[in-house]
């Protein structure tokens, strides 16, 4: 039987993701299907199966990703489904966890990372400056006018400027963590 799960992550929580996914699997879950906001999964033996998402460059439909997808196969893992976003992809592979006791360790290559993690950053600068003009708006009708309702403006500005405060601090951290991979890279070079 099929169980539809509508969780909301942020795109840069793919780790957090990845745990849930992980537990459900431990609760007899299997993930059949991941979407943005909308996960299926098939019931089945409670721990069989291991998670991992992976970032490649492209699109999952990629040739060199397709070729890779299938020297997993050879290893026991399969790819479940991918989420592609702008030059990169996120791709969830599952092994029986009898196979990988320790997880599955394949890690992706440093350069999709780095892609990865600046089309995040992107994306929160982005959201980032909608919700500062969204804040500034509602702070400015707050202030601006005197109604009955004026509270609710100021509610939703201050509210939105936290949210503001939330985002610039992750784009900072996906700044600094892209930096990290850069020097990584260089290492390996």
């Amino acid at each position: 039987m099929r169980k539809v799960e509508h969780k909301l992550f942020w795109i840069w929580q793919l780790d957090k993701e990845l745990l849930w996914i992980n537990d459900m699997a431990d609760h007899g879950y299997a993930l059949a299907k991941a979407g943005r906001l909308t996960f299926e999964f098939d019931e089945e033996k409670p721990g069989k199966y291991i998670y991992k998402s992976l970032f490649l460059k492209g699109s999952s439909g990629n040739p060199e990703n397709v070729k890779f997808f299938r020297f997993l196969e050879e290893m026991g893992i399969t790819q479940i489904c991918s989420i592609n976003y702008p030059g990169t992809c996120a791709v969830y592979i599952r092994a029986l966890k009898e196979d990988y006791p320790n997880g599955i360790d394949i890690y992706s290559d440093i350069e999709s990372r780095i892609i990865y993690e600046r089309v995040l950053m992107w994306y929160l600068f982005g959201a980032g400056l909608f919700i500062l003009f969204a804040a500034a708006l509602n702070l400015s009708i707050g202030f601006g006018t005197r109604s009955y309702y004026t509270w609710i403006n100021l509610v939703e500005g201050f509210g939105l400027l936290v949210l503001f405060i939330f985002m610039v601090i992750n784009f900072i951290k996906k700044a600094v963590l892209i930096s990290r991979l850069k020097r990584e890279r260089a290492i390996h070079e």
